[in-house]
């Protein structure tokens, strides 16, 4: 079944469709560029480094995560980027990418998550210290199916038009014809629209950046680069926070107990 069925549009203006092409996705990073520069937020700092001053260093960096991106997504059966596109242009104003992982991903434990885009040296060492704190509470508990949501981003032009919530959707969609559980790592802005689709915050996590004889480069580091704390967040199959068992309704079990479980029934 099309997980995009019945969700094509939010209006006469603005069209649902899942990304297939390089074009496509060139498309979904100007979006997701132009997001979050406004407001600036300093985790796309980690993913999308300028590596100099002049405009020609911005454009190579847009470049690189293009040719990054695609190649990420080509590589990866599960991913599935969704955009939203303003038909009166034929821009895409709006993108999500939603993982879809039928067995667990994380059989030999969390991964050792690298940042070859940034050269060698200190700030590739901070980039990765962030990105593994980031996931380190998803690969210890999601070891089951599950839908995750890694990317979302709204251009600012056309933001409060239902652009997220169609983005949602899709993904929440998906997750309850497969009868999976969902997850993410929201920011503080994107909390309040998560939880209107069912998804609640498990813990607020802050990140360590502490080092032992930081130099100078770290503690700019620090300062510049990095991100507000965000919420680990989690919606049970069917969005239901109430299970029945032989006949007792209890609330469901979260997820650090949960343990491996490979069906999808």
């Amino acid at each position: 079944m099309d997980s995009t069925e019945g969700l094509r549009s939010i209006d006469s203006e603005h069209t649902l469709r899942q990304a297939h092409t390089r074009e496509e996705m060139d498309a979904i990073l100007d979006v997701i560029w132009a997001a979050n520069y406004t407001p600036y937020e300093p985790f796309a700092q980690l993913f999308f480094p300028v590596l100099g001053f002049q405009p020609s260093d911005r454009d190579d960096s847009i470049a690189e995560s293009k040719e990054r991106f695609w190649n990420f997504h080509q590589s990866d059966s599960g991913s599935n980027w969704y955009y939203v596109e303003y038909v009166p242009t034929g821009k895409a104003v709006g993108c999500a990418q939603w993982e879809v992982r039928l067995e667990n991903p994380f059989p030999n434990g969390p991964p050792n998550l690298t940042a070859p885009w940034w050269p060698n040296g200190e700030h590739r060492e901070f980039c990765e210290l962030i990105l593994n704190q980031v996931y380190k509470p998803r690969a210890h508990w999601m070891t089951r199916p599950h839908l995750a949501l890694n990317w979302m981003a709204v251009h600012p032009a056309h933001r409060r038009r239902g652009v997220g919530s169609l983005l949602m959707q899709v993904g929440i969609q998906r997750a309850d014809q497969l009868n999976l559980e969902a997850w993410m790592e929201a920011s503080v802005m994107g909390k309040p629209v998560y939880e209107k689709f069912g998804f609640r915050s498990l813990f607020k996590m802050a990140f360590d950046t502490e080092k032992n004889n930081a130099s100078d480069q770290w503690h700019k580091m620090e300062h510049e680069m990095t991100p507000q704390p965000f919420f680990v967040m989690w919606r049970p199959k069917q969005g239901s926070w109430e299970e029945v068992i032989q006949g007792v309704t209890r609330k469901v079990d979260m997820p650090w107990v949960r343990g491996i479980e490979q069906n999808m029934g």
